[in-house]
């Protein structure tokens, strides 16, 4: 996890346990965008990530206490965020997409703006999105703590509470489930250029 100072991040903690809470919004400054990004990656939608952040960070302040600094200050958090955005998936009903629903032709993502290649790499960009969202939860919050935030299975391990080899099997497996919806969408796309 580059960029983390957790020098910093210890001081405001101590500030904030000695009763100076307003120290608490540099660690909410610093850590929103990366906290959202991973809770969207899990649960795939906007709105309700906006809310597991606000919850995360809600909940993080109110258990400071038990921070006991071993770990670093993103790691805990990132522990919060991952198993509030898991346990909000897996409360709500959801709604399988089909290939069906994905566009076949990188054309789709073309407008007045792109280029063949721009619209090539719209569409790349799109289907990974879209095979993150047919795998579970669970192997979305591994894949994007691995991929997007490139910590270290011991960092994952430290986050989940999975053990490291737990956790790669879990991604072997999650990198060959999206593998194969890679393989359907561009079987697909060339039986579109087929018939053209």
């Amino acid at each position: 996890m580059n960029g983390m100072d957790p020098e910093r991040d210890i001081n405001c903690i101590k500030q904030v346990l000695g009763g100076n809470s307003e120290a608490f919004s540099y660690l909410l400054d610093k850590y929103k965008d990366r906290t959202f990004n991973l809770a969207f990656r899990i649960c795939t939608n906007r709105e309700e990530a906006e809310e597991i952040t606000q919850d995360a960070f809600l909940k993080a302040y109110r258990s400071l206490k038990g921070f006991r600094m071993k770990s670093s200050f993103a790691t805990w958090l990132y522990r919060i965020v991952y198993n509030t955005s898991v346990s909000y998936v897996r409360n709500r009903k959801r709604t399988m997409l089909s290939l069906e629903d994905f566009p076949a032709d990188p054309g789709d993502f073309s407008g007045t703006i792109f280029s063949e290649e721009e619209s090539e790499r719209e569409y790349r960009n799109a289907l990974i999105n879209f095979a993150l969202q047919k795998i579970n939860e669970e192997e979305r919050g591994l894949i994007s703590l691995f991929y997007y935030e490139e910590m270290s299975t011991e960092e994952i391990s430290e986050c989940t509470g999975m053990s490291r080899q737990n956790i790669k099997v879990k991604l072997f497996r999650a990198r060959q489930k999206m593998l194969e919806i890679l393989k359907k969408a561009e079987k697909k796309k060339l039986k579109y250029h087929e018939q053209d």
